[in-house]
């Protein structure tokens, strides 16, 4: 008994650390989505698991998604949140497609799994055109617009309304610790935008010109927050008190089951950073420097003007029911 249980977790394993592999090799040879990688490694997995029964199989592909929460990190240092939100919303389509299966074998149970995973990456590819198409009736040549941070689908919409001839002028924080608005920068430059970045202090100074602020999200929260990368929490306060809309654009794979009401409400490893923050070599910092460097903060529902998900646009408000559709069908 005890030999058998220690083969079956000897083989556990190994397909921990094979599921882990293929993950990272995906992420650093090919520009998909995050999300449709984890899926990707997901149908691998169904398609190559030796499980005999279903019971068995659905273990395996939730450790499995555990695993890869706790131990890859997402494009852009994202948190752990991005991959946990599309987990979650995955396993209960997988959870919802075994309750209505009639399958006579393994193989045909495996079938209807990998189908079910392949609609799901289909809903995932099309889900930045959804979102490019809602916001293209909001744009206008005229407009200034604050850019937040580093987001695949505000890059997109962006790019997409570049080439249908809306061209507005961009403004760009640098957004501190990482700087990953000097990336949005570069490629929105590259094919001619005109763009300018900013320093992060500077923001309430231009927020007084600006028409909108455009930003991503690492999740949608039930209440309608967002938890996305530090310094949004501050920048929407900052759009409140001068009355410009603050929009988020996201896919409907972010949304997620948590309800913050403040900042201590996110876990450590949402709301820290554990990498070393990147200082100018002219700067002269003490030795003993009492650092506090967060990687996320809480935007709350009050503060978010509209969003734009693949499923439509929503005041704050509607997310609630659109979760409740999500995981109630």
């Amino acid at each position: 008994m005890s030999l058998c249980f220690s083969q079956k977790s000897d083989s556990m394993s190994l397909t921990l650390k094979k599921v882990l592999e293929e993950y990272n090799q995906l992420n650093e040879t090919t520009k998909e989505h995050y999300a449709v990688i984890l899926i990707k490694v997901m149908i691998n997995l169904i398609t190559n698991s030796k499980e005999m029964t279903m019971q068995g199989l659905t273990h395996e592909i939730k450790t499995a998604g555990e695993y890869l929460i706790n131990n890859v990190k997402a494009g852009h240092g994202r948190s752990e949140l991005v991959l946990r939100s599309t987990q979650t919303i995955y396993q209960h389509y997988i959870s919802k497609g075994l309750q209505h299966l009639r399958a006579d074998s393994m193989e045909a149970l495996k079938q209807s799994l990998l189908e079910i995973s392949q609609e799901q990456i289909d809903i995932l590819v099309r889900s930045k055109d959804n979102i490019k198409t809602q916001c293209l009736k909001f744009f206008n040549n005229r407009f200034k617009v604050l850019v937040l941070g580093y987001s695949n689908v505000v890059l997109y919409s962006l790019i997409e309304a570049f080439k249908a001839g809306i061209v507005m002028q961009i403004y760009i924080p640098e957004c501190r610790p990482k700087s990953e608005g000097i990336e949005t920068y570069r490629q929105l430059t590259e094919i001619g935008y005109p763009c300018k970045l900013i320093f992060d202090s500077a923001i309430g100074q231009v927020m007084e010109d600006i028409d909108m602020v455009l930003t991503g999200a690492e999740a949608v929260v039930e209440n309608g927050g967002i938890i996305n990368r530090v310094g949004t929490y501050t920048t929407a306060i900052c759009a409140k008190f001068q009355k410009k809309p603050f929009y988020v654009l996201a896919e409907s794979f972010k949304f997620t089951r948590l309800f913050p009401l403040s900042q201590k409400d996110l876990s450590d490893s949402i709301r820290f950073s554990q990498e070393e923050p990147c200082f100018s070599e002219k700067l002269k910092l003490p030795d003993n420097l009492d650092l506090i460097n967060p990687l996320c903060d809480y935007t709350p529902p009050d503060l978010i003007t509209l969003l734009f998900t693949d499923l439509g646009v929503f005041t704050p408000s509607a997310v609630s029911e659109e979760l409740i559709k999500i995981f109630n069908t």
